[in-house]
């Protein structure tokens, strides 16, 4: 299971030209086409590329947006009532179609970063901007691996874990900045900063692996649960939400945390 998903992971990372994967993947990482797409628009009008503001685009005569649908459609129904008015040959067919390619301009393509591109661009600080990532992706499988050959209770693979744990962000910490005038970096987006926060978050599951769990975390647990007991609600629900995490430790933090 494990390994399918590093499979999927690293493919993902691939095609997504190198860039962070965010919540594992599961949350395409496409801050880069929403940049190509905001210099099109400026409020509520169309903004040409050399930013000159068109002021028949920004609102048609009823004052709607014509960004949304409705607007839309209300000023192409405006222009083909005017052409119509005015033109009595085939030319509004066309005019109208040229209207309507300049409300809906197309989607600009966005390349997709290479290995090559990355290293040509960031060098060193590329290489180990991949390096990181694959670490990142991989560190589960490395964990299930261990657990398998040296057993639940055994220190090896708790501490290799959190070893890869930290070394993957250490090298992403170091090679990653929030600030573009850094060039030598690998600039982080803001949907990117919050995926740094979460993994550092991800962090607290290490207490509730075993065998940290079962020698310090669970024997806080149940000490403060006793001292709770006696409290009329705050016993009862200190208790449940012991059992919660019991239960959250034996099912579900082994293969979280990724």
């Amino acid at each position: 299971m494990e390994a399918a998903k590093v499979i999927v992971r690293l493919a993902l990372f691939r095609n997504s030209g190198y860039k962070m994967l965010l919540h594992g993947g599961d949350t395409p990482n496409d801050d880069e086409r929403s940049k190509a797409l905001t210099p099109h628009y400026k409020g509520n009008g169309f903004t040409t590329p050399g930013g000159y503001q068109k002021p028949g685009y920004l609102l048609n005569n009823l004052g709607q947006n014509p960004w949304n649908l409705e607007g839309r459609a209300q000023f192409a129904l405006n222009r083909f009532g005017e052409n119509a008015r005015t033109v009595s040959n085939p030319v509004w067919l066309r005019r109208a179609q040229h209207q309507q390619a300049i409300i809906e301009p197309p989607s600009p393509v966005v390349e997709r970063r290479t290995l090559s591109t990355l290293f040509a661009e960031k060098g060193l600080h590329g290489a180990l901007f991949i390096a990181g990532e694959v670490l990142f992706i991989t560190r589960p499988l490395i964990y299930v691996a261990f657990i398998r050959k040296y057993g639940v209770r055994s220190w090896i693979p708790w501490v290799l874990s959190l070893t890869v744990d930290f070394i993957g962000m250490g090298i992403l910490s170091q090679v990653t900045s929030r600030e573009e005038v850094k060039k030598e970096k690998i600039h982080l987006s803001e949907s990117e900063q919050l995926e740094m926060r979460r993994r550092k978050l991800l962090w607290a599951f290490y207490l509730l692996r075993d065998p940290f769990f079962s020698k310090f975390t669970r024997q806080k647990l149940e000490s403060t649960e006793k001292i709770l007991e006696p409290v009329p609600i705050v016993g009862f629900l200190t208790g449940k939400i012991v059992e919660l995490l019991i239960g959250a430790q034996t099912r579900y933090t082994y293969m979280s945390g990724s």
